[in-house]
């Protein structure tokens, strides 16, 4: 398995493996994962090896299409767990300059900084929908939701 920081997670690593997750920074191998790297923290990621988000999950990055407000649409990914559905706390743009971050947690100024970065508006933005790639395991279907 190749595991990598999450910041550089790219498109073509979400066309391979549509599901990630965060790993533990347990210094071990305890998942039987031989590439592990010294240089691990809490930040790394390594790909699920299921079709379907898995009905009890944490720490997931999960693959999608966003589309902006003005209708521009972005590979993503989606931050959260899936407990009872899929619970997202964040969302990353995957533009050709790099990744734009919004996360439920951002004051005012880092949400203006995101915007700066995408060189649009938030009424060009906000709402953002999005569609994952890989289907629910709980429901068989991809997951759609807004990211306001």
């Amino acid at each position: 398995m190749t595991r990598k920081p999450v910041e550089q997670l790219s498109a073509d690593d979400l066309e391979a493996h549509p599901i990630w997750e965060f790993v533990a920074d347990d210094g071990g191998h305890e998942d039987g994962d031989e590439d592990e790297d010294e240089d691990e923290d809490e930040t790394w990621v390594k790909p699920v090896l299921a079709e379907a988000i898995p009905p009890i999950a944490y720490a997931l990055c999960v693959a999608a299409s966003a589309r902006l407000a003005s209708g521009v649409i972005y590979p993503a990914v989606l931050f959260g767990d899936a407990v009872d559905g899929l619970s997202i706390n964040g969302l990353a743009l995957l533009t050709t300059e790099g990744r734009v971050l919004f996360h439920n947690s951002d004051s005012a100024a880092e949400t203006r900084r995101a915007l700066k970065r995408l060189g649009l508006g938030q009424r060009e933005v906000f709402p953002i929908e999005f569609a994952t790639r890989a289907v629910s395991a709980a429901t068989g279907a991809h997951v759609f939701g807004r990211w306001e």
